[in-house]
């Protein structure tokens, strides 16, 4: 990375200090990361690096000396699925006022094809926790659930649009981590209104602590909101859930793209609760 970055130290809980470079980026995470894009298939993404501004989204200088041999691991919602080999390419041409990430490129490191998956890091920086879709639920569970997700959401205290309000919420996603002592959900939920010539749309995403298996004792610890028209609607998709290997922190790693821009927000878990960790610059058009 540019060695003009600024850095700083964060202690956490475990009383072990985490690298956090000026962007807010967890420097144990690696130098970038990789981003499915929508027109990319599986052997193409997005090539994101933390320290990136809006003027600086389409360099590619000092990206090879940062990976090594260029080696990722890839993961998906529920773990990791195969590692592969990457090499760099311009970003795009793009009109005047528009921007783009580099093309990362990606070929299997083994005979195996490259399976679907939904972010990619350099290898041996992080270790991915589990999320488990609420579809994998019995019937009976899965409605359950979704039941006491609604009422969360229905429940925040910021419900102040007069276009939604009132309106119930309908469970688009719902992913809950395995493997951990104190679990979380993190669900996308959203709610409409079907105007014939501006349909709009609202999106909520939301991470719930879990506390027990009785849904009166969760609680949302975060959330996001956005709203607008259905076509222009640019909402936080969460990717992946992680830790590094040195301070186990849980991060959860979310997406924006609408197809034209792209971005990238991490959000942690500590001491302090959750909250947004970094946000990486946003390519695309003024």
């Amino acid at each position: 990375m540019d060695s003009s970055a600024t850095v700083h130290t964060i202690t956490r809980p475990d009383s072990t200090a985490t690298i956090v470079a000026g962007s807010g980026w967890n420097v144990d995470a690696g130098p970038l990361m990789i981003l499915p894009t929508v027109d990319g298939g599986l052997t193409a993404g997005s090539l994101l690096r933390p320290e990136a501004t809006e003027l600086t989204v389409g360099d590619t200088i000092g990206v090879g000396r940062s990976v090594g041999d260029g080696r990722i691991e890839l993961f998906s919602r529920s773990g990791p699925v195969g590692v592969a080999r990457f090499t760099v390419a311009a970003a795009p041409r793009m009109d005047e006022g528009c921007t783009a990430w580099p093309v990362a490129r990606l070929s299997s490191a083994a005979s195996a094809p490259i399976r679907p998956w939904t972010a990619a890091f350099v290898a041996g920086h992080v270790v991915s926790i589990p999320l488990d879709s609420i579809e994998g639920l019995a019937p009976r569970d899965s409605v359950r659930l979704a039941a006491d997700l609604t009422r969360l959401a229905s429940g925040l205290r910021d419900d102040t649009s007069a276009t939604f309000h009132g309106l119930p919420f309908v469970v688009l996603r719902a992913n809950r981590a395995r493997g951990l002592d104190t679990t979380f959900i993190v669900a996308t939920l959203a709610r409409h209104v079907n105007q014939e010539d501006a349909p709009r749309e609202e999106r909520l995403v939301i991470v719930v602590n879990v506390v027990g298996e009785d849904a009166k004792n969760w609680t949302v610890a975060w959330h996001e909101r956005a709203a607008g028209r259905e076509d222009d609607l640019v909402v936080a998709e969460p990717l992946m859930a992680f830790y590094t290997a040195r301070t186990k922190n849980v991060h959860l790693l979310f997406g924006r793209d609408d197809g034209v821009a792209l971005g990238a927000a991490l959000l942690t878990r500590d001491a302090r609760g959750w909250h947004v960790l970094w946000e990486s610059a946003v390519a695309g058009c003024n």
